[in-house]
C-alpha cells in the first residue's frame, strides 16, 4: 500500500470534507487525491497528507500568460489549520521546492477559511488570485433586484450588443491592453506568444461556440469587452462548485480612457442579464487581488470570493 493511501484514511477525508462544508457550502465535493505520477511527491503528517506535482507549462497554451514557466503546486487534505501549516513546512523542505525568475509555488484554498491565512502569509506565500463567484440572479450592489432587461443609464451613451468578426481587432486591441495593466502586478506575463494567443482566444469568441462575447460602444468606438466560456465549455472551472449550469467570464476589458466612466458596470449588467434569461446558474471567473480596480468592480456586480491561490515567485 502507498504513503498516499495509507495518509488519506476516510477519517481524514471526511474531517477535511467537514471542514470545507462549514467554511463555504458553495464549493463541491472533494475528490480524494490521484494517484501520484512519477515526478510528484506525497507529504504526510497527523492530520494531513499533500501531493506536491512540479510542471513545465506548456509555453504555447493561452494559460502560459497567467503563470510561470514552472510551477510546484500543493493540494493538500487536512482537518485544521496545524496540520496545514506542517505540510507547508515539509512542502519547503523538498528540492522541488525553490521558487525563483519565472518560477512560482502555489496553493489554492477556500478563501473563506482564514485561519490558514497566517502560515501562509509567515512562509512567503502573497494572495494571488481568486477564483469568484456570481449566483444567477444576484442583484447589483444598491439594486433591489436585478433588472432582466438592463440598459446603461440615460446619461451614458453606450450601447452593449453581441460581438462579431468585424470587432475583431478592437477586441484584441482591449484583450491584449488589459493583459499589460496586470502585468505590474506580479501574475500576469507579457510572452512572445501573447498575440498570437489572443488573436486565438477572440476568434473563439466571435465564433460563439467555445466563446461567447459581447462588446460596449461609445460614439461608435468598441470601449468595453467581456467574453464568456459558456457551460459546455466551462467544466475546468464550473467542476469547483456545487451550482450547475455555470459559465466562465474569460475576459472582462475596458479602455484605459474609459474605465472608471460606468461602461464596465453596463457591460457586465446586461450581459449577466442575458446569462440569467438562458438558465446559467453561475458564472465563475478569476481576478487578481493585488489589482485594485479588480475585487471591488466584480464585488458589486454580485461576485465573491471561492478559492485562492497562494504564491510564492514570480510570473515572467
Amino acid at each position: 500500500m502507498s504513503v498516499l493511501e495509507t495518509s488519506q484514511s476516510p477519517e481524514l477525508l471526511a474531517a477535511h470534507q467537514a471542514r470545507r462544508d462549514a467554511v463555504d457550502p458553495i464549493l463541491a465535493l472533494s475528490k480524494p487525491l490521484p494517484e501520484p505520477a512519477a515526478a510528484d511527491v506525497v507529504l504526510s503528517c497527523p492530520g494531513g497528507v499533500a501531493l506536491v506535482r512540479n510542471t513545465a507549462v506548456d509555453q504555447a497554451s493561452f494559460g502560459y500568460l497567467f503563470t510561470a514557466a514552472h510551477e510546484s503546486k500543493l493540494a493538500p487534505k487536512v482537518g485544521g489549520p496545524k496540520a496545514f501549516a506542517e505540510l507547508l513546512d515539509l512542502w519547503a523542505a523538498q528540492d522541488c521546492f525553490r521558487p525563483g525568475p519565472d518560477s512560482i509555488a502555489t496553493v489554492t484554498w477556500p478563501s473563506r477559511d482564514t485561519e490558514v491565512s497566517r502560515a501562509l502569509i509567515e512562509r512567503g506565500f502573497v494572495p494571488q488570485s481568486a477564483l469568484a463567484v456570481r449566483l444567477a440572479g444576484r442583484a447589483f450592489v444598491g439594486e433591489a433586484a436585478p433588472d432582466p432587461t438592463p440598459a446603461p443609464a440615460p446619461d451614458l451613451d453606450v450601447v452593449v450588443r453581441r460581438a462579431g468578426p468585424a470587432d475583431s481587432d478592437a477586441m484584441a486591441r482591449l484583450w491584449t491592453e488589459q493583459l499589460h495593466w496586470e502585468v505590474q502586478f506580479g501574475h500576469t506575463s507579457i510572452r512572445p506568444t501573447t498575440r498570437e494567443r489572443v488573436a486565438e482566444q477572440v476568434a473563439q469568441a466571435v465564433g460563439g461556440q467555445e466563446k461567447q462575447a459581447w462588446v460596449a460602444e461609445r460614439d461608435g468606438e468598441v470601449a468595453g469587452l467581456i467574453a464568456i466560456q459558456p457551460p459546455s465549455h466551462a467544466a475546468w472551472a464550473a467542476h469547483t462548485i456545487g451550482v450547475a449550469p455555470a459559465a466562465y467570464l474569460t475576459c472582462g476589458a475596458v479602455a484605459a480612457g474609459e474605465r472608471g466612466s460606468g461602461i464596465g458596470s453596463a457591460l457586465a449588467r446586461h450581459v449577466h442579464a442575458e446569462l440569467d434569461a438562458a438558465g446559467v446558474g453561475a458564472v465563475l471567473l478569476h481576478y487578481t487581488i493585488a489589482n485594485p480596480l479588480s475585487g471591488p468592480f466584480w464585488s458589486r456586480c454580485g461576485y465573491r470570493p471561492v478559492l485562492t491561490a497562494w504564491s510564492r515567485g514570480t510570473v515572467g
